[in-house]
Order: structure tokens, then C-alpha cells, then sequence
């Protein structure tokens, strides 16, 4: 039996690290813990400049496990170049990522490599993300956890274990890394080190969207994506709003530029219905503007507002001020409702003050990516 499990393939786990002292001995205990022969596996930690105490505990868990490795990735300017410098050295059949705040669960190798000796196509392997708890009390990581932050399942509308779909016409909602998107996130994913190097062998350095572009590339070549639910990997979120909040605004920089790069060239208005509506238009001008609840509100209320405002020099707007401002009440009950299922009922304030600005960090971002990179991007509403 022990044969069997020794002939098993090598992988290589690559995990990139900047300032990390608050979680990575959690995430090298878990992956210690992994029940995977460790004479098949190496992890590759790519550090990108800490100033923390994250590489004298990594240097620790290196001399107690010797799979372990370090890269040192000077003048490191994006996580995407990091693991670039640690893809360098990987000597594995599968290149597995995962993250300095992430905590794998023991059977996570042999669920995210299984998939591929099933199918020669698949491409990339992406297993399901859910929250590891660092504080009890941490009002932020409470957030995160029960409204499924990071979670891999129901996107592309996948819930179980299946295929994603490929890109049909390159619609920019396809390709700007939301939830129609076709793409793993790098805290859990497994790639064919073989597709690895024929697709370029490295991440985009921009500092952030790398792993929407690879999976894009990697489905243009003609491979596929595989969602392995099992494939659990636990993330440590931030502890803070104000850092939850830079995340959120970092993936809405980068959507511009996976339009910009991988889109058809339209402009997409998205309809957030229950079922969504697309609409498509040719355009010079690559873009999306998605168009729900959080739009609504506050294009109802300035409506409302400017007419209410005018109406005693213009009285036939003040129908259209009164209609204005029902829609506008309408789209924030909408908007919040979620917000009535989290836990404590009590922090019901907090819930919708941490929904609205991650909802507004995330536009901000896009907007700010659109001046930069010149495509047009209006992010959804929750």
C-alpha cells in the first residue's frame, strides 16, 4: 500500500507572501497536515518584500520540514510576480496555489488533482473557499462568513461538481472576473504545469485580476476549468473594514484591464433582474455597466431630490419627485433585505454600513481602473 501512495504525481504548492506574521504558521500547520505523500509535494513560498516577521517564520518551518522552500523576490511588485519567481523553480506535474491567509483541508491534494486523470482537457482545477475564523468577535470576518466572501460555488452557475462554461462571445460580462466569469481564484486552484509553460509560463504583473487572465488564457487554448467542491480551502479574511474595503476596491481596478485585454469589442449593459438581462452593443469602446438595486437608489434619489428641489418654480415635476423617491425607498429595501438574514439581528446598522461600502469600494475601483486603462466599467450591485 505504501507503493501506492508513493507513486502517486508531484505536485508543487506555490504561495505567495508579503507581511504575513498574522497567519502563515496557521496556513504551513494546515498544509503540514495534508495527507499527502510529502516526498511528492513542495511548497514554495515566494516572499515579496515583508517587513514583518514572516520570513523568520517561515525560515523556522523550514528547518523542521525539508519540502519546504523559500524565494526571496526582490523590488516584488505584484503577488502575480512572485509566484512568477516561484513557477521558476516548481519542479511538479501540478502547480497548486494557495495563499499565505488560507488553511487547506487534509484531503485537498488528492481532490484537486484528481479531475485531471479523468479528462486530458481540463486545464485548471478549483475547489471551493470558505472562512477560517482568526477573532470570535471580529465584526468583518463575521461579514465575510456568512455572506460566502470568496465562495467558488453557484458561480457560472455551477453549485456541484462540474465544468464551467467556456467563453462564448467574449462578452465583456465573461471576461471582467465577476460571477459569469470562468475563472479560479488563486487561494484555491491547480494547474497542468504542462498548460502552465504553453500558455506563457507566467502571471501579468499588474497588481491585481492574474488570475482571471490566466484562467482565460488557459480556457483560449482550448482547455477547460473544473470546479471540485471538496477541494476545501479555509481563507482568514481581513480583520479590518478598512483593509476589506482595499480588496474590494484592488478587483475593481483590475476589471477595466481583463476587458480591456480579453473582452469583444462591445458595450454591455447587464440588467440585474433575477434573471439577468443583457444587452449588447457594438462600440468602440469596450465596457460594461451593470444596472440593480444599488444603481437605482441612488440615481432615484438625486431625481428625486433635483426635482423636489425645483418643483415649487415647476410644479409638473413634482409627480416625478414623489415617483422618484418610492423607487428610491423600493431599491434600498431590496438593496439591505440581505442583510436581515445576518447574525447578530442586532448589528443589522453595521451589516448595511459594511454592504454599501464594499459595494462602493468595488466601483470606485472600476472607475479608477477605466481612467487608466480606457474601457468603461460600472460594477454590479450586491
Amino acid at each position: 500500500m505504501e507503493s501506492l501512495r508513493n507513486n502517486k504525481p508531484r505536485v508543487s504548492i506555490i504561495i505567495p507572501v508579503r507581511n504575513a506574521e498574522r497567519t502563515i504558521d496557521t496556513t504551513i500547520e494546515y498544509l503540514k497536515g495534508i495527507d499527502y505523500p510529502k516526498e511528492c509535494q513542495e511548497i514554495i513560498i515566494a516572499d515579496g518584500g515583508s517587513t514583518d516577521r514572516t520570513l523568520q517564520i517561515v525560515e523556522q518551518w523550514i528547518g523542521k520540514l525539508d519540502f519546504i522552500k523559500l524565494v526571496e523576490v526582490p523590488n516584488c511588485s505584484s503577488p502575480g510576480h512572485a509566484r512568477n519567481a516561484a513557477l521558476k523553480v516548481a519542479t511538479g506535474e501540478f502547480v497548486l496555489f494557495t495563499d499565505g491567509d488560507c488553511a487547506p483541508n487534509p484531503a485537498w491534494i488528492d481532490e484537486i488533482i484528481r479531475p485531471f486523470e479523468a479528462d486530458p482537457l481540463i486545464g485548471g482545477v478549483g475547489g471551493e473557499v470558505l472562512t477560517l475564523r482568526t477573532e470570535a468577535t471580529n465584526i468583518t470576518e463575521a461579514y465575510c462568513e456568512q455572506t460566502g466572501f470568496l465562495s467558488v460555488s453557484g458561480r457560472c452557475g455551477i453549485a456541484e461538481n462540474g465544468y464551467f462554461p467556456g467563453l462564448t462571445d467574449r462578452a465583456p460580462h465573461e471576461v471582467n472576473g465577476g460571477n459569469y466569469s470562468p475563472f479560479f481564484a488563486t487561494a484555491n486552484v491547480a494547474f497542468r504545469k504542462s498548460i502552465i509553460d504553453e500558455i506563457g509560463g507566467e502571471f501579468w504583473a499588474e497588481p491585481t485580476g492574474e488570475d482571471v487572465d490566466f484562467s482565460l488564457r488557459i480556457l483560449q487554448r482550448g482547455y477547460r476549468l473544473y470546479f471540485a467542491k471538496s477541494a476545501v480551502v479555509r481563507h482568514m479574511h481581513r480583520v479590518s473594514l478598512e483593509n476589506y474595503l482595499k480588496q474590494w476596491y484592488g478587483y475593481g481596478f483590475g476589471h477595466p484591464l481583463l476587458i480591456d485585454k480579453h473582452a469583444a469589442d462591445q458595450l454591455e449593459i447587464l440588467l440585474q433582474f433575477e434573471k439577468p438581462v443583457s444587452l449588447k452593443l457594438p462600440s468602440p469602446v469596450k465596457g460594461i455597466v451593470h444596472i440593480g438595486a444599488f444603481h437605482l437608489m441612488h440615481l432615484s434619489l438625486a431625481i428625486a431630490i433635483t426635482s423636489g428641489t425645483l418643483a415649487p418654480i415647476f410644479p409638473a415635476l413634482l409627480p416625478l419627485s414623489l415617483a422618484s423617491a418610492v423607487t428610491a425607498a423600493a431599491s434600498a429595501g431590496l438593496y439591505f433585505a440581505p442583510c436581515l438574514k445576518l447574525r447578530p439581528a442586532s448589528r443589522f446598522p453595521t451589516w448595511c454600513k459594511i454592504r454599501y461600502l464594499t459595494n462602493w469600494a468595488f466601483i470606485r475601483g472600476a472607475i479608477d481602473g477605466c481612467k487608466k486603462f480606457g474601457t468603461i466599467c460600472i460594477e454590479p450591485s450586491w
